[in-house]
């Protein structure tokens, strides 16, 4: 079996380190990194991996709206990793959002080793619609 794919948006250098050796020693492929808004949306359009974990806040934007913006087109699942897990804003958002979650920094690995496993497991009923012309 091939091993599940990821895609992590993240602006911080050392915590993208810190999450990519942690994900890959999971048995995760990582296929591309991404630190803005921008950028991640590219990717993941790109990619089309099994699952995204990001960031909240990003360089020249934020992840909700990169997030809001991949709902378009793709209903991979989506783990948040973030300072303002607390924020009852940002958790109305992700639940909005659909196949999302939340999880804070500094993250509990056995939490996001879970969350990420069960993200992967609903990417197999992954609905994609093509962008509205």
């Amino acid at each position: 079996m091939d091993r599940p794919t990821v895609v992590i948006v993240e602006d911080d250098l050392l915590f993208l380190e810190a999450l990519t050796a942690f994900v890959e020693e999971l048995g995760y492929r990582v296929l591309a990194t991404a630190d803005t808004e921008e950028g991640a949306v590219q990717i993941v359009g790109e990619h089309r991996p099994d699952v995204v974990l990001m960031d909240v806040k990003l360089m020249g934007g934020n992840g909700l709206r990169a997030a809001s913006t991949i709902r378009q087109t793709s209903q991979v699942p989506i783990v948040f990793c973030t300072s303002y897990a607390d924020d009852n804003a940002i958790q109305t958002t992700v639940q909005l959002l659909g196949r999302a979650v939340l999880i804070s920094k500094p993250f509990d690995e056995d939490e996001l080793a879970d969350l990420l496993a069960n993200a992967v497991k609903q990417s197999s009923h992954v609905i994609v619609r093509a962008p509205a012309e």
